[in-house]
């Protein structure tokens, strides 16, 4: 574990306590605020060892295996591969309107989702992921993807290789997001896309739940993943991004993106049905495309 006395992002000592978890596993249980640049992380922070540990397996277990993650994308492959023409440049518009080929790279892949809508001759495909699971997974459904189990930065990709970097819900979950992001500046060629998709800390409803913890006079719990190490608000993700010479071209703010159907069928808890309802209907997540 790494015990912070001062901010990763800015190196301020100015820190206060914003929430803490004492009944759920994870790698961590709570979570300091930037009183300087407002960034909200982990302290303690999982380390490495810590981090390959819980990502061993983790489509399997958790919430990820309650709610059959596995069995949902591979219903997601087929729902797109009967896409119309029109209907699936729609839905990758978040691709397609800036890049028509090239090297695409999904970092942290997982089960590849980013990768599906590249997933024909005109791209070239990379993916980076800690769970070999995974790589397994998008090495089976997928048509040729080069693949590196590890961290981005240990990939030691060439400068100025990429033509799109896919970075979706990966910028949360890292030990330096500083150094992730100066990376993927690095690897993209100019005028190249990078895609970051996160929770959004300010959302409506987060704000929602910390006021009424607070007027309850309660402290705040975790209530998003335990295994997430920063959490971002928009202003958190694009002055990053911003100092680290990008050019922003879009930053919205973005539902879950799961279905009702999917949620109540599946083996989650009345509580934790009820909190995905919540984060399905409002907008929690934010997305983020810049260029180099």
């Amino acid at each position: 574990m790494i015990f912070y006395k001062y901010c990763p992002i800015c190196n301020s000592t100015n820190l206060k306590g914003y929430s803490i978890d004492c009944l759920r596993n994870g790698p961590h249980m709570s979570r300091v605020i930037c009183g300087d640049c407002d960034i909200v992380f982990a302290n303690p922070m999982a380390d490495g060892n810590d981090l390959d540990l819980f990502y061993t397996n983790y489509y399997h277990k958790g919430n990820m295996g309650i709610l059959d993650y596995t069995k949902k994308v591979l219903k997601k492959i087929q729902e797109v591969q009967s896409l119309s023409n029109e209907a699936f440049k729609k839905e990758a518009s978040f691709i397609y309107k800036y890049k028509q080929a090239g090297r695409f790279l999904d970092v942290g892949c997982g089960l590849g989702i980013g990768l599906l809508y590249v997933d024909n001759s005109k791209f070239e495909l990379y993916a980076t992921e800690l769970d070999a699971d995974a790589l397994s997974f998008v090495q089976s459904h997928y048509h040729k993807v080069n693949t590196f189990q590890g961290e981005l930065i240990n990939a030691k990709y060439p400068d100025n290789y990429f033509d799109y970097v896919f970075c979706n819900h990966v910028i949360e979950h890292v030990l330096d997001p500083v150094a992730y992001v100066r990376e993927m500046y690095r690897i993209l060629k100019d005028d190249g896309v990078l895609y970051m998709g996160t929770p959004d800390r300010k959302s409506y409803l987060y704000s929602f739940y910390r006021t009424y913890k607070f007027l309850s006079l309660s402290v705040p719990q975790i209530i998003d993943g335990i295994e997430h190490t920063f959490i971002f608000s928009k202003k958190n993700l694009s002055d990053l991004t911003l100092k680290e010479k990008f050019k922003i071209v879009s930053h919205k703010s973005i539902a879950l993106g799961d279905s009702f159907k999917n949620i109540f069928s599946s083996n989650l808890s009345l509580k934790k049905k009820i909190s995905r309802y919540a984060q399905t209907f409002f907008k929690v997540n934010q997305e983020l495309v810049c260029r180099k």
